[in-house]
């Protein structure tokens, strides 16, 4: 127990360290507003597959894969229903967008949070550990990633904090479900994640890359492109 507890404030605070990073920037970041969000995508892109939609099908059989296909799907949903009728994801562009991947990180997060619940749940302290560790090092970019935009576009930046933060609150509650639910955890964490990762992939198609397009397209290709190239750098290291 005392295990799990220590790997969620942990990562919680990875969370909330990357969070008032991103607030005391802010505005001076606001002319490199584009490629944070083309960087953003770049790495979040990654993350959604590799971290995600490819462990749903580890192992998977034909049915396996549909239901993680379907989670996918059901996760893209999810934004595309909130983006249409949220009064919050109204106004501002810029802010609609980071407001969206807010949303889109909080969700993918709770995955996440259980994914390394499950761990510890099991016994397995060594790779609960490595998989605490793994998320906690781009939770801290992934909170800058989500308050800069949101300052930069007039948000309060106690709002912005409190939104980036829900995502580590996500991942708090998620460790310990996967704590207490183990067995059942496992079972459902196939959906889940891929769930996670379709909330990330349609997040990153229709906000972050048009509004990164905002600093020219080739440069926010080559900001995306260095984004996936440091997540690729990281994620190997990490494996």
């Amino acid at each position: 127990m005392e295990n799990v507890i220590i790997s969620a404030i942990f990562i919680g605070g990875a969370t909330l360290a990357g969070s008032l990073v991103g607030v005391i920037l802010g505005k001076r970041c606001e002319s490199y507003l584009g490629m944070i969000l083309a960087f953003a995508a770049g790495v979040m892109l990654l993350a959604a597959i590799s971290g995600l939609i490819l462990p749903s099908i580890e192992g998977a059989d034909v049915f396996g894969i549909f239901l993680s296909v379907l989670g996918i799907l059901a996760g893209a949903a999810v934004l595309y229903l909130t983006d249409k009728i949220s009064p919050l994801l109204s106004g501002d562009s810029g802010a609609r967008a980071a407001l969206l991947f807010a949303l889109a990180v909080a969700i993918h997060n709770l995955p996440e949070g259980i994914a390394a619940g499950i761990g510890y749940g099991a016994g397995d302290i060594g790779a609960a550990a490595r998989v605490t560790l793994g998320i906690a090092l781009h939770n801290i970019p992934e909170g800058m990633i989500v308050t800069v935009p949101l300052v930069s576009s007039g948000v309060k930046p106690l709002k912005a904090f409190m939104l980036a933060a829900s995502g580590g609150i996500a991942e708090v509650l998620g460790s310990f479900i996967g704590y207490y639910a183990a067995r059942v955890a496992v079972l459902l964490l196939p959906f889940t994640l891929a769930f996670a990762g379709g909330t990330m992939l349609y997040a990153i198609s229709a906000e972050l890359i048009p509004e990164s397009q905002a600093c020219g397209r080739r440069r926010a290709a080559m900001a995306l492109l260095i984004g996936f190239s440091v997540m690729l750098f990281i994620s190997a290291i990490m494996s």
